[in-house]
C-alpha cells in the first residue's frame, strides 16, 4: 500500500493537465503544496483508496461555476428575461475545466488500486461505477470545449512525457469513452452476485450501492448521447438505440415517486443534504442569483409563452404546473414577464440583493417583473442537483419514436414517452417540494392539484398530434428544453443539437457554440493548446461547433 499512497502523493500534484510541471516544481513545499490540492482535503493522503477516491469522485460530479449557468447558459438558451448581447464569460470558463483534470486523476488512479489490488475481481461493481460517472463528466466537457487532452492527461506521475499532454479529437473520445461506459454497465453484478463485491457503505452516497439504479442510470447516459451523436455519426449512435430500445435495457420509468429515495433511484445527480450535506454547497447558485453585476434573471417572455395561454398578470392562464415551484410573481402578486428587447427597466426582483442575506421574498418595492422562486433558489440544503432525469429519457426516447432514429416511427410509443416525460417532470418538482425538510419554505408552498397533469397533458401548447411529424417534433424538444431549465449544460446541449428550441423575436445574442480554452491552458500547455485552438482570442474560440452539432 506505500506505494499506492506514494502514487497518490504524486498523482495530488499532478492533477491538471496544464499544470503538471508546475506541480511537480512545487513538490517539497507543503504550504504550496496545500493550497493547490485544496480539494483533495476531504481524501488524505493517509486515507487514500479506491471506495475513499470514488466518494470524492461522486461529490464532485456537479462542482463548477454557476455563474456560468445562470448568466451565460440561461441566456444562450433564450430562457431567462433581458439577454446578455455580449458574454461576460472570461471569469467562468476555468472552474468546470480544473475540476475535471482532478476528476480525471482520481478515476485513473481509482483504476490503478484496483488493478494492482490482490484481488481485482471484488472491484468489479466499483471499477463499474467509477467509469459511469467519469464517461459522464467526460463527455460532458466534450459538449464544452470540444477537443481536450484525455488519453494522456492526469497521469504526469508516468513520466515528463505527460507532462502536458496533447488535445485529442473529440470523435475518438466519444467512441472510446462510450465502449468503455457499455462494458461498465454490462460488468455491473447485481442480486445474489452482487454480495461477491467490495461492500462500499457509506463511500457510496451517491446511489448508495443500488447497483440496479446504476444501470439505469449507464443506460440513460449511452441513450442521450447516441441521440446527441446520431445525426453525425449513426456508425456509433445506431447501435446503442437498438440495444437499449431493441433490448429492453433498464431505464428509469417510475413516472411518480412515494419518496424522495425513489425520485433519487431515477433521477440522477447530487442530493445535497445525502451527497454533499453542507450548506456551502449551493452557495454559488445563490451568488449568482442575489449578485447585482450578473442578476439579469427573471421570467422571459420566451418562457412565459410555453407555460401560458394568455398574458393575463393574474396568472389565470397558467397551464403548466411546475411554474408554480419554478417561479413566482411579482411583489404585487402578478405574473409579468420581463421583456428580452430592453424596453423596460428592469427594477429589483423577488431576491437579487448584493448581501449574503436575502431581502423577504417580493419585499423590494421596484420589483415590477415574475421571477425565479425565491424559496427554490434558497433551498441550499435539499433541492436537488440533477444529471440526467427521468423526464430526460423519456423525451429522448420519444424523439426516437417520432423521427425513427435507429427504430420504426411510431407515434403512440412517441406520445407515450412523450406524455411520461412530461408526467415524470411535474412530480419531479413536486415530490421535491412536498419533501424538503430544510424549512424555507413556506406553509403555504405549491402543492399538486388532482386534475394539474391532465390539464397540461390536453393543451393544445403541449398535446401532440397524429400526422404532424414535424410539429411533434418541435413539441417534444420544447418540453426537453424546458424541462431542464434547471440543468442548463443540457438545455445549451439541446437547443445546439437541434435548433428547435423556442426564441422570442428579435433574439439575437453572441454566438456561443462552445467554452473557450481556459487562459492557463494557453500559458502552460501552449504548444498543445495552439494546435487545438490555432491561437484564436476567446470570443472566436466560442463561435466553433462542437463535433455533434450541425
Amino acid at each position: 500500500m506505500k506505494k499506492y499512497l506514494n502514487n497518490y502523493n504524486l498523482h495530488k500534484k499532478a492533477a491538471t493537465a496544464g499544470l503538471a510541471l508546475l506541480l511537480l516544481s512545487a513538490a517539497s513545499c507543503t504550504k504550496d503544496f496545500e493550497k493547490i490540492n485544496a480539494p483533495y482535503k476531504d481524501v488524505s493522503v493517509a486515507t487514500a483508496s479506491a471506495p475513499a477516491l470514488f466518494n470524492q469522485l461522486s461529490r464532485n460530479m456537479t462542482q463548477e461555476d454557476y455563474t456560468l449557468h445562470n448568466v451565460i447558459l440561461l441566456d444562450k438558451v433564450n430562457q431567462l428575461g433581458v439577454q446578455n448581447v455580449n458574454t461576460p464569460y472570461t471569469n467562468y470558463i476555468a472552474s468546470y475545466w480544473s475540476t475535471y483534470y482532478q476528476n480525471l486523476a482520481d478515476y485513473k488512479f481509482i483504476l490503478k488500486l484496483i488493478d494492482e489490488s490482490g484481488d481485482p475481481q471484488i472491484f468489479t461493481n466499483l471499477r463499474s461505477i467509477s467509469t459511469i460517472l467519469m464517461s459522464l463528466k467526460t463527455m460532458d466537457m466534450l459538449d464544452r470545449y470540444g477537443d481536450i487532452p484525455y488519453f494522456n492527461a492526469a497521469v504526469a506521475q508516468d513520466g515528463v512525457a505527460y507532462y502536458r499532454p496533447e488535445y485529442d479529437d473529440q470523435a475518438a473520445i466519444y467512441k472510446s469513452v462510450l465502449e468503455d461506459l457499455t462494458a461498465a454497465v454490462n460488468a455491473i453484478r447485481t442480486g445474489s452476485s452482487a454480495s461477491t463485491q467490495l461492500p462500499l457503505g457509506n463511500y457510496e452516497s451517491f446511489l448508495a450501492s443500488n447497483y440496479d439504479a446504476w444501470i439505469k442510470f449507464g443506460n440513460a447516459i449511452r441513450l442521450r448521447y447516441a441521440v446527441r451523436l446520431f445525426a453525425k455519426d449513426p456508425a456509433i449512435a445506431t447501435p446503442i438505440i437498438t440495444d437499449i430500445i431493441g433490448g429492453n435495457k433498464p431505464l428509469p420509468n417510475a413516472v411518480t415517486y412515494a419518496s424522495t429515495t425513489a425520485m433519487r433511484e431515477n433521477n440522477y445527480g447530487n442530493y445535497p443534504r445525502i451527497v454533499v450535506p453542507t450548506p456551502n454547497y449551493a452557495d454559488r447558485r445563490w451568488y449568482t442569483f442575489r449578485e447585482v453585476s450578473v442578476s439579469n434573471i427573471r421570467l422571459s417572455t420566451n418562457v412565459w409563452t410555453q407555460i401560458s395561454n394568455s398574458n393575463a398578470d393574474d396568472g389565470s392562464g397558467i397551464f403548466d404546473p411546475r411554474a408554480y415551484v419554478w417561479f413566482m410573481p411579482n411583489n404585487a402578486g402578478k405574473w409579468v414577464p420581463q421583456p428580452q428587447d430592453h424596453s423596460v427597466d428592469e427594477g429589483s426582483s423577488t431576491l437579487y440583493r448584493n448581501d449574503a442575506t436575502p431581502a423577504p421574498a417580493n419585499s423590494l418595492a421596484d420589483n415590477k417583473f415574475a421571477g425565479f422562486n425565491f424559496y427554490l433558489v434558497r433551498d441550499f440544503l435539499d433541492m436537488p442537483f440533477v444529471l440526467i432525469s427521468e423526464a430526460d429519457v423519456h423525451f429522448l426516447k420519444a424523439e426516437i419514436y417520432a423521427k425513427g432514429m435507429g427504430v420504426a416511427k411510431d407515434f403512440t410509443k412517441a406520445n407515450q414517452e412523450y406524455q411520461d416525460g412530461l408526467r415524470s417532470s411535474v412530480n419531479f418538482w413536486y415530490t421535491y417540494v412536498a419533501n424538503s425538510a430544510s424549512g424555507i419554505w413556506p406553509a403555504s408552498k405549491p402543492t399538486l392539484g388532482a386534475t394539474a397533469i391532465a390539464t397540461f397533458l390536453a393543451n393544445p401548447k403541449v398535446a401532440l398530434v397524429p400526422g404532424d411529424d414535424a410539429g411533434n417534433v418541435r413539441k417534444i424538444i420544447t418540453q426537453a428544453w424546458l424541462a431542464s431549465i434547471w440543468n442548463q449544460p443540457e438545455a445549451w446541449a439541446i437547443s445546439r443539437r437541434t435548433g428547435l428550441t423556442p426564441k422570442a423575436a428579435g433574439y439575437n445574442p453572441q454566438v456561443f457554440n462552445k467554452l473557450p480554452y481556459p487562459e492557463n491552458e494557453k500559458q502552460n500547455n501552449f504548444d498543445n493548446w495552439m494546435k487545438a485552438s490555432g491561437g484564436a482570442e476567446p470570443d472566436a474560440q466560442a463561435t466553433v461547433k462542437v463535433y455533434w452539432a450541425p
